[in-house]
């Protein structure tokens, strides 16, 4: 997992040929950057986003990917995300093959990351996470993109 600022983003270019398309598609949402899915190269980049009021830790589930690396970054509000590895957890819903999906039982343990506006988190296949947490368990509202990007 990596966390930063969208401003450092041009750090992360080198770690995946298509950082610097989805990155850039990125910085470019604004106000005006309608709620829906925003495709840069067809599906193996596209974005997803998104309005909602974040939920209290018992309403979220760890999720894992298989084929496509999350880019997760909050444009208003916060929010909390638990992640870890996805190796030793139980699933209670596969559908990695089909959807590139799957839910998880909670692991006994996780690390956990604050996201605020501007700031990004990379989740790779093979790291459970857990994102909408309200913080504080108090939800409010988030404003986010999750970039997609195709192995």
């Amino acid at each position: 997992m990596i966390i930063d600022s969208i401003k450092n983003a041009d750090k992360y270019y080198c770690v995946h040929p298509s950082f610097k398309a989805a990155f850039e598609a990125l910085k470019g949402i604004n106000e005006d950057t309608p709620n829906e899915k925003i495709t840069v190269d067809g599906d193996k980049i596209f974005i997803n986003l998104s309005e909602y009021t974040n939920k209290n830790v018992s309403e979220c589930l760890f999720e894992n990917h298989a084929r496509y690396i999350d880019i997760q970054f909050v444009i208003n509000g916060s929010e909390m995300i638990d992640i870890t590895d996805s190796e030793p957890l139980e699933a209670t819903d596969d559908r990695l093959e089909t959807d590139d999906i799957a839910f998880y039982k909670d692991p006994s343990s996780f690390s956990t990351a604050m996201l605020t506006e501007g700031v990004f988190t990379v989740i790779f296949p093979g790291e459970a996470h857990r994102p909408c947490v309200a913080p504080d368990g108090k939800g409010v509202k988030v404003r986010k993109a999750v970039a997609k990007i195709l192995l």
